[in-house]
Parts: structure tokens; sequence; C-alpha cells
């Protein structure tokens, strides 16, 4: 007997500058990137030059991610590979 199992898509890592410097930052934007779809972690590397948010998430598109922390009024902007 032949049965399909559904897989869990598998996680892409998506990464962004940002201009997220303090842990006010963090604070402010964590409850807007806590309720993204399919986001399973977070990291935002404040010593690099560009802040970079690094995100593990089964969505690929940038879109939300962005529009989620420019809503919060912090820029956002994905980075090529």
């Amino acid at each position: 007997m032949n049965q399909a199992y559904a897989t869990a898509p598998e996680m892409e890592v998506l990464v962004f500058r940002t201009n997220l410097r303090f842990k006010k930052d963090l604070l402010q934007v964590a409850p807007a990137l806590e309720g993204a779809p399919g986001l399973h972690k977070w990291t935002v590397d404040r010593e690099d030059a560009d802040k970079v948010l690094r995100i593990e998430t089964r969505n690929p598109d940038p879109s939300p991610i962005i529009e989620r922390i420019q809503s919060c009024g912090y820029l956002c902007e994905e980075l090529p590979d």
C-alpha cells in the first residue's frame, strides 16, 4: 500500500539590511515579527554595518517582513544572495 505523506516545506533564510541599532529597536519590532506567518526564528547582527536581520521561515516571500519592519518605522531592504 502506498501512502503519501505531507512534508513541511523546508526553511528558507532571508537576509535584510536594517537600521535596528539598539535593544529598544528590537523590542519595538519583536511583536510585528512574532506574528509573521511561517517565521521560525529571527536574529539581528547589530555589530554589522548593515544591521543584518536574518529570518528563518517557511515563507520565501520577503515582502511581509519588509512591510512589518517598515510599519514600525525602520528601514528594511532585502540583501542580494
